[in-house]
């Protein structure tokens, strides 16, 4: 564990994790004394008087050791035989804005960092105790990490130019300084201080973190950590004092390392801890807003609002943030998705919010990614810029997330839960609504759906396919026109058959337009599926005539391999398998001839068909799994057993 040089282990102590070292160098050995007393962190905890714009000199101590860190690697991969002539990257500085340069203080914690070889722990601690004083504990860490990151990067760039030097490298192997040893402590020292930086930036995230958590305060010693960078930072300053010295003394890291280790892993166990923790308690005050509450902007508030507790929403038209009472007394459409919504669902969404019989309604975009980092923040962003409603002022929270998750089934699918002026949910699933009727299907209840899927003459292929899957399908209805729907996903030879056979036909006057939905296909599965969970909402009879339809369409493409469909305008008379279809129109010289002006084309088709297709005894059809529409028992009604039923996961993309 302690080796020759005076390393440090972690072990149990009065403040938690103490350090333990061994051996007999001036800081190194009274490392553990000072650490068990808790002196150092008694005497600095007085009241701050000085700012110091944390997170300014934080990212110069990121920038300046980013130099130092390039110049060791450079040594450390050969530098030392070859040497790069002192060249390095340009540094580019952040901007100093309002923050006050600390030249005193630097040079100060500069000069004790360079007396460390010959000071002892607790002569050097009581001097940092005086000289940081003043500053807050986050201060006191990031000023200390800077003043070593001048000091490494001073002595790095010494050694490149020593390095650089071909005489001096032959005078320091002629004396027997191989750089061996300096390349493996080069770079255990630099991974030791990369880490030491990232737990400072852990650390300092997480002050800014649990400051907007309100009643839910933190349980960590945030005083504690930041105590424990300056240790780690004046122990890794005294193990590049030796690297550097003229003493050719290149020590083992890893005891050292392996304490810093522990100390990070604690300390990010602690917030992991806490994170969840505070997850929990927000998730159950969500929980419990939403049962009780009688005002939506109390929900609203709750679930969206940042933590500092900042009621504001970002309006999308004015491009501004407004006060979350905005939308008191409103209902509010709440659209909820990932970072991927379609342009489809935006023009439908951006007609009804245009409408101008919209009133006392609001639709609010709530984005639910399954990741959060710094791409995903700008896609947020780009995709706000496109909407005129309401937008959340960021990402949801991890709690609201959760709820949104499991309160309200939200599967990564783009869906809009309606909500009323009291904050209680209308519609759990008004997407599919809109997706299907537009703005026919306002106020969007369920009980305007069944309203719609019992009005009389409803046709199904007009809300299946529609102009966002066809373009010119409306005319197509409207002129009547003979028309030949077909896809499949993965039996590309069927479909080449049936192209060809379709232009055969052509060669007998019989006018036709052909449709593949290959270009369109996820819409237009999202749309029967859609179709299917609404009509069985509005009416659960499994054999209902316009369900079975329906059934037998999806279970042709997702059992069978793909579908067919012949239709005069949108009345349809062939709804047929892909295989099915294709022989009928193979044996198209047997029939195709008695095709006259009296007797239309798919009529001929359809006779020849029922000759030549014969169907299951028994029922057999896939129902979309929508959470709470898929019939628990069904009967076969030519056997009258209970059908078996199985649920199979697939992705969106289908086999391709």
């Amino acid at each position: 564990m302690a080796g020759n040089n005076g390393f440090m282990t972690v072990v149990a102590g009065s403040n938690g994790l103490a350090i333990k070292v061994a051996g007999s160098d001036g800081f190194m050995a009274g490392l553990p004394a000072l650490l068990d007393s808790g002196d150092f962190m008694t005497n600095v905890t007085s009241s701050t008087t000085e700012e110091v714009d944390v997170k300014y000199y934080l990212s110069l101590v990121e920038k300046i050791l980013d130099q130092a860190m390039d110049i060791a690697d450079d040594i450390a991969n050969g530098g030392w035989a070859k040497g790069n002539q002192g060249q390095t990257k340009s540094l580019t500085l952040p901007s100093i804005g309002t923050s006050v340069p600390l030249s005193p203080t630097i040079n100060e914690l500069y000069d004790q960092i360079k007396a460390l070889q010959t000071n002892s722990a607790q002569q050097t601690m009581e001097s940092l105790s005086v000289k940081l004083s003043s500053f807050s504990w986050d201060a006191k860490a990031v000023l200390t990490l800077l003043a070593l990151s001048v000091y490494y990067l001073e002595n790095c760039r010494r050694a490149q130019i020593q390095a650089s030097d071909n005489l001096l490298c032959l005078m320091a192997t002629l004396r027997g300084e191989t750089p061996a040893g300096m390349t493996n402590a080069f770079v255990a020292l630099n991974d030791l201080i990369k880490e030491t930086l990232e737990f400072t930036k852990r650390i300092v995230e997480f002050v800014s973190y649990s400051k907007d958590s309100g009643e839910f305060s933190a349980p960590i010693n945030i005083s504690a950590n930041f105590y424990y960078v300056i240790v780690i930072v004046l122990g890794c300053s005294v193990l590049f004092g030796r690297m550097i010295s003229k003493s050719n003394e290149y020590p083992d890291l890893s005891s050292f390392s392996d304490m810093v280790n522990k100390i990070c892993q604690s300390f990010n166990n602690q917030v992991e801890d806490f994170k969840q923790m505070e997850e929990e308690h927000l998730y159950q005050k969500i929980e419990e807003v939403s049962n009780s509450c009688d005002d939506i902007v109390e929900l609203l508030t709750e679930l969206f609002c940042t933590k500092n507790g900042s009621s504001a929403v970002y309006q999308g038209s004015k491009r501004t943030m407004v006060k979350v009472e905005e939308l008191k007394n409103k209902s509010v459409m709440l659209l909820i998705s990932d970072l991927n919504l379609s342009n489809d669902d935006l023009a439908t969404l951006s007609s009804i919010y245009n409408a101008s019989t919209f009133k006392n309604y609001e639709i609010i975009w709530v984005p639910v990614p399954e990741a959060y980092n710094e791409t995903m923040q700008k896609q947020f962003l780009d995709m706000r810029s496109r909407m005129q409603w309401y937008t959340c002022t960021s990402m949801v929270s991890m709690a609201a997330a959760k709820f949104i998750q499991e309160k309200w089934q939200f599967r990564q699918q783009t869906k809009v839960v309606l909500l009323n002026q009291k904050g209680k949910v209308v519609n759990m699933d008004a997407m599919t609504m809109i997706r299907l009727w537009g703005w026919k299907a306002f106020p969007f209840t369920e009980k305007k759906d069944y309203e719609l899927w019992n009005t009389q003459g409803i046709n199904w292929l007009e809300l299946v396919v529609n102009k966002t899957i066809c373009p010119y399908i409306e005319q197509c209805f409207e002129r009547k026109e003979l028309l030949v729907l077909y896809d499949s996903a993965e039996d590309s030879k069927t479909v080449h058959e049936i192209e060809e056979y379709l232009e055969k036909i052509n060669g007998y006057s019989v006018s036709h337009i052909a449709i593949r939905i290959s270009k369109r296909r996820e819409q237009f599965l999202t749309r029967l599926e859609n179709c299917i969970s609404l009509k069985m909402q509005a009416n659960p009879d499994i054999y209902d005539s316009l369900t079975q339809e329906l059934l037998e369409l999806y279970t042709s493409y997702k059992k069978h391999g793909g579908f067919a469909i012949i239709a005069r305008g949108s009345r349809v008379v062939i709804n047929a398998r892909l295989t099915d279809f294709a022989m009928v129109l193979s044996q198209h010289p047997t029939w195709i001839k008695r095709v006259t002006h009296t007797q239309a084309f798919e009529a001929v088709f359809q006779e020849h068909y029922n000759q030549v297709i014969v169907k299951q005894r028994c029922h057999h059809f896939y129902i979309p799994n929508m959470v709470g529409n898929v019939p628990k028992r069904i009967k076969c009604t030519v056997c009258s057993r209970d059908m078996k039923t199985a649920v199979t996961f697939e992705c969106c993309h289908g086999a391709h």
